[in-house]
């Protein structure tokens, strides 16, 4: 079968399980290295190199969401033309995506570590945990321009059809990299840089094997001479703009949060949202996976005229990110001191303050579903404006009011922004989703693809 018809004529419940629940899996394999890299540096090198380590974080994100802006935003656009039957053009998006998402990652990524000294300074960071900051946020830097491109061609080989070969691409990935961090900081004991060593090699060795399809011309989607770039950049970053805002604007603000959390409660602080935010960087991606997973078969639906199935398959994405927040909910209420020392070894009182703060923070999955789900499915379906007015809401503009009346409050005000933040962001979301189901849709040519493709015959 191919992708086109794996796409557009499997029933959707059968689609969602075998192209969501893989993606979902391979997603959370593949981030779930940082969230055990976190707990490797907290375990083998202490507070302070955790911290370090957190701190660094939204800085190399930043860099890293150009890539993610980058796959999104070309994979809208090349599941639309696939969909509609213009295999050229998405080629040359694709070629387009790759090359560029490599050489702008690596700029910001230079960027990042030259103002970090600055910026760290800025925090409040003493000498030695900016100097922890540095030698991890620096590793990372070196090998951007090809670590970048993990995250894009996870995007390509789903288009492709190859689910399976990404989910276990995922896995070998969180597998090497674990694998390289033991051998250096359990084994050999050397510092926090070789954490970051240990990952940027096995995400290395993970996109050379991901590219190898590509460039032997075994998949749907081909390298080919660039003509245009510029205007297939420019969909791309419309397109991608969403993710963009949402991942930029949330490390900035956890720049800002990381700086409150130094100020008024110090290392511990930041270290006990440390910890959180690894777990956040467990049940994002899983949320990622399933709508991104499915992302093609959207866009190839709506490309085709079809949308009341792309409706179809959207619902079930809907239906699993809210299992799976709801799920994640329990488990923090339930066990947050265990979770919690999983990463660090803490007195009582370090402990007892950690569980109360991620109860707290644990709240925020109860509603995050719903914002997440409309943010995606807009993007899944061009509807750009909604998608980065969410994304703005979620990631900056929210948590930045939230901060503003609850810093006030000292560590309890903090603790509460997230889940506030989440919390408005998701009214937003129902609201923008209420007008347009009373607005009047576009027309489609539902029959638009099948007379391309009989030109094609």
């Amino acid at each position: 079968m191919t992708e086109q018809a794996f796409f557009l004529e499997t029933n959707p419940t059968k689609l969602f399980c075998k192209a969501a629940i893989p993606g979902a899996i391979g997603m959370i394999a593949s981030n779930i290295y940082f969230s055990l890299e976190m707990l490797l540096i907290g375990r083998f090198q202490g507070q302070t190199s955790f911290a370090g380590s957190n701190l660094a974080n939204p800085l190399l994100l930043i860099a890293y969401a150009v890539a993610d802006m980058i796959a999104v935003g070309s994979s809208i656009g090349i599941s639309l033309r696939l969909g509609e039957g213009r295999r050229d053009e998405a080629n040359r998006m694709f070629t387009t995506a790759v090359i560029s998402s490599s050489i702008l990652s690596t700029l910001f990524a230079v960027l990042m570590t030259a103002s970090g000294p600055f910026i760290f300074a800025l925090m409040g960071a003493d000498e030695v945990l900016a100097g922890e900051a540095m030698k991890y946020l620096g590793t990372y830097t070196i090998f951007i321009p090809l670590t970048a491109l993990v995250f894009v061609f996870d995007n390509y080989l789903r288009i492709c059809g190859w689910v399976r070969f990404s989910m276990v691409m995922n896995i070998v990935l969180a597998v090497l990299c674990l694998s390289l961090e033991l051998l250096f900081l359990g084994v050999f004991k050397l510092g926090i840089g070789y954490a970051a060593l240990g990952t940027s090699l096995g995400m290395s060795i993970s996109c050379i094997i991901c590219m190898i399809p590509f460039l032997r011309g075994r998949m749907a989607l081909r390298f080919v001479r660039l003509s245009s770039p510029m205007k297939a950049l420019s969909e791309i970053f419309t397109q991608g703009l969403p993710s963009f805002l949402n991942n930029t604007s949330g490390r900035i603000t956890s720049v800002l949060m990381n700086t409150l959390l130094l100020r008024i409660g110090g290392d511990a602080a930041v270290s006990i949202f440390g910890v959180f935010m690894n777990i956040d960087g467990i049940i994002v991606p899983g949320m990622y996976g399933v709508f991104d997973s499915l992302q093609p078969a959207i866009g190839y639906n709506w490309g085709a005229g079809r949308r009341d199935r792309s409706k179809r398959i959207a619902l079930r994405c809907v239906i699993a990110l809210a299992a799976m927040c709801l799920a994640f909910t329990i488990l923090l209420e339930a066990v947050p001191g265990s979770i919690f020392s999983l990463y660090l070894e803490a007195d009582g009182s370090l402990t007892s303050l950690a569980s109360h703060a991620i109860r707290i923070m644990g709240l925020t999955y109860l509603v995050r579903w719903i914002s997440y789900s409309c943010q995606s499915y807009s993007s899944a379906i061009g509807r750009n404006r909604e998608a980065t007015l969410l994304s703005f809401c979620s990631a900056l503009l929210f948590p930045v009011l939230m901060m503003a009346a609850l810093k006030g409050f000292g560590l309890e005000g903090l603790w509460w922004i997230t889940p506030s933040a989440a919390l408005l962001t998701s009214i937003a979301a129902i609201v923008i989703y209420a007008l347009r189901m009373h607005a009047p849709e576009e027309p489609v040519a539902a029959t638009e693809h099948v007379d391309i493709q009989a030109k094609e015959a």
